[in-house]
């Protein structure tokens, strides 16, 4: 929230996640110690809250965390969250490809990834209430970076494809259509032996730690990549959801 970096004790930063999660909302009191003492609450629980509610207010200036029965809601400003601008901008950019525009609309999906730093909420991952949360931003990034990278292949931005999706591949070994989508940019940057490689290492994966075999449609691209099937310009389908895991 702005430019300034407020420091905060780790309690106050647990409560101030919570808080982000519902950003504009009001969050009850009850949900609050719920959400700060997981296990057993202390008996002064309601007390305990009251006094972090009042360093987090002091912490972040008039105005932005308010009382609302039957609890608290921070108040932020037009476009002062990035997780807000990281949706807004993928949402307008899917409306753009929906309208015919894919040009615009692949800018501004790849402008909402190059938002994207780190891990959401990191080191309040503990926080069942903001799990939840983290979840839903990291899908929307996934899923958004696998939109762009149809596009984009579909505009031969083969290289630009294959250096975004080095990294989701390996950190999500197990979510097949950006390891399609990362085969089909090697093999037409003509690194067919990497592309090939890049499905045995996710079919060795995927054997190993789940005992599952490829998706069918990860199947035929591997055997259209070794077949140079021309037909593999044509945009890929969905694999399917089975092996399609974060």
């Amino acid at each position: 929230m702005g430019d300034a970096s407020v420091p905060l004790s780790p309690k106050l930063r647990d409560l101030l996640a919570v808080l982000l999660c519902h950003s504009d909302r009001t969050v009850s009191a009850d949900r609050l110690i719920d959400a700060m003492w997981p296990c057993v609450p202390p008996r002064t629980a309601a007390k305990t809250l009251q006094g972090y509610i009042h360093h987090l207010r002091r912490a972040l200036g008039p105005g932005r965390l308010v009382f609302r029965p039957p609890g608290y809601m921070l108040v932020t400003r037009p476009g002062e969250l990035d997780a807000d601008c990281f949706t807004g901008r993928i949402q307008s950019g899917r409306r753009a490809i929906a309208a015919g525009d894919a040009e615009r609309g692949t800018l501004l999906i790849r402008e909402a990834l190059d938002l994207w730093r780190g891990v959401p909420y990191d080191g309040q991952d503990h926080l069942q209430a903001v799990q939840a949360e983290a979840f839903r931003l990291t899908e929307l990034r996934l899923s958004a970076a696998e939109e762009w990278a149809e596009t984009a292949l579909a505009r031969r931005q083969h290289t630009d494809v294959a250096c975004e999706l080095y990294g989701i591949v390996a950190e999500y070994p197990f979510r097949e259509r950006p390891r399609a989508q990362l085969m089909r940019a090697l093999h037409a940057m003509g690194r067919t032996v990497e592309a090939l490689e890049v499905g045995r290492e996710g079919r060795r994966r995927l054997a190993d730690e789940l005992g599952l075999d490829p998706s069918p449609a990860l199947q035929r691209l591997e055997h259209a990549i070794l077949t140079h099937d021309p037909a593999l310009a044509r945009p890929m389908p969905r694999p399917g959801r089975i092996n399609n895991v974060a």
